[in-house]
């Protein structure tokens, strides 16, 4: 009897990660959402920026939403400064001057949930866009995007986000890869069944008169008696499925942010989106049951594959070796070819050719996920409370 034999339930976890990762790719290989012709629907829009010490680079993003492929008159941009103390508020106003967007300061920092609200309280548009400060879309991101409204059903629609700043280190090129994949299989199974769970931040679409009422709720949400100070993409999100509408990831519809260039800002911003993930998943367990078969399945199964993750690589690395002579250099070498079957993917598909970074990016991502997974994972679990932003 081998190690693994005697523990069942590690056995269980390597095949339930298996069909997870087929099924990722399975559902990539199929996904083709109905789509309107470009341009057919084209509604009234209202863009909302919420900017907190983001200095130039929300003139950046400003100038890019300028450039939109889309009618001016059916288009509004709101930029809100949520009581930035550098400079921001500075290149707001030369926004508005300068492209004709609306501005709102905020005199005190409220928060991106209430930024938003306090833009939606002068909404009066068929469709908001919401879109992260350091976000750049494509000309056409817009016309593409509203192509998924084809059903009254569908009340958001996730665009695809990829790296910006590819270069400037390995950890923008890891991110590169990292952001590629999640958006094109992740979202692609989870958009199969009409039920992406994140809508993120950085683009994505939905209907006024869906999440309007909807914004009293969101943004005075708390968790463990604490308002919730994150997670605003994946919350949103989740009220939206859990009143039963859908959401969708169209590909087609791109944009571009700006990731972490250094370990320091990446490990806040990881140890916030797992705090995220957490608080989100609580909530969501219950009525996740009640979307479609296979996107219920997938979403308890990868709950419950990321809680176990701790103590399954725990045995793996460091028990498995000293009480069952479990040889860790499989567990690596398992690692390594799911990372390679993903860099295979990435090169594969990802166009055009001149974003690519190289093969072996993906690599660091081993030490990195076994670092995340036996301390930042644990830490997040027990720090759920602390609302820290801790990106900057």
């Amino acid at each position: 009897m081998t190690s693994l034999d005697a523990h069942p339930i590690f056995l269980t976890y390597i095949w339930a990660v298996a069909v997870t990762i087929i099924f990722r790719y399975v559902f990539f290989a199929i996904y083709d959402p109905d789509l309107s012709e470009p341009g057919d629907y084209q509604p009234s829009v209202m863009v909302i920026v919420p900017a907190k010490n983001e200095s130039s680079v929300i003139y950046e993003t400003a100038r890019a939403l300028d450039g939109l492929d889309y009618p001016s008159e059916k288009l509004r941009v709101v930029l809100v400064n949520d009581g930035s103390d550098d400079d921001t508020g500075h290149w707001m106003d030369k926004c508005a001057t300068d492209f004709g967007h609306d501005v709102i300061h905020l005199s005190e920092n409220l928060g991106k949930r209430q930024a938003i609200g306090r833009a939606m309280e002068i909404n009066s548009s068929e469709i908001t866009v919401l879109v992260d400060s350091d976000s750049a879309l494509d000309r056409s991101s817009l016309i593409e995007g509203l192509r998924g409204f084809t059903s009254p059903k569908i009340a958001a629609i996730c665009g695809h986000t990829d790296v910006d700043n590819i270069n400037s280190s390995w950890l923008t090129k890891m991110q590169t890869q990292q952001y590629f994949i999640a958006f094109r299989t992740f979202k692609s199974l989870e958009g199969f069944f009409g039920s992406v769970i994140c809508c993120s931040g950085a683009f994505s679409m939905y209907r006024t008169d869906i999440i309007k009422p909807l914004m009293h709720e969101w943004t005075t949400q708390k968790f463990l008696g604490r308002f919730r100070t994150f997670g605003d993409d994946r919350g949103l999100t989740n009220l939206l499925l859990r009143d039963g509408h859908d959401s969708i990831y169209l590909p087609q519809a791109k944009a571009r942010t700006i990731v972490p260039e250094t370990l320091r800002v990446y490990v806040r911003q990881q140890l916030r989106w797992r705090r995220s993930f957490l608080m989100e998943s609580i909530s969501a367990v219950t009525h996740m049951w009640k979307r479609p078969i296979g996107a219920s399945l997938m979403f308890y199964i990868i709950l419950s594959l990321t809680i176990m993750s701790p103590f399954v690589v725990s045995y793996f690395l460091i028990l498995g070796p000293i009480i069952d002579g479990f040889n860790p250099l499989i567990y690596i070498l398992g690692l390594t070819l799911i990372i390679m079957l993903h860099q295979t993917f990435y090169w594969a598909f990802q166009l055009p050719p001149a974003d690519k970074v190289g093969f072996f990016s993906l690599m660091p991502m081993l030490p990195v996920w076994i670092f995340f997974t036996l301390l930042l994972l644990p830490w997040a679990m027990f720090t759920l409370r602390d609302g820290t932003w801790g990106t900057r």
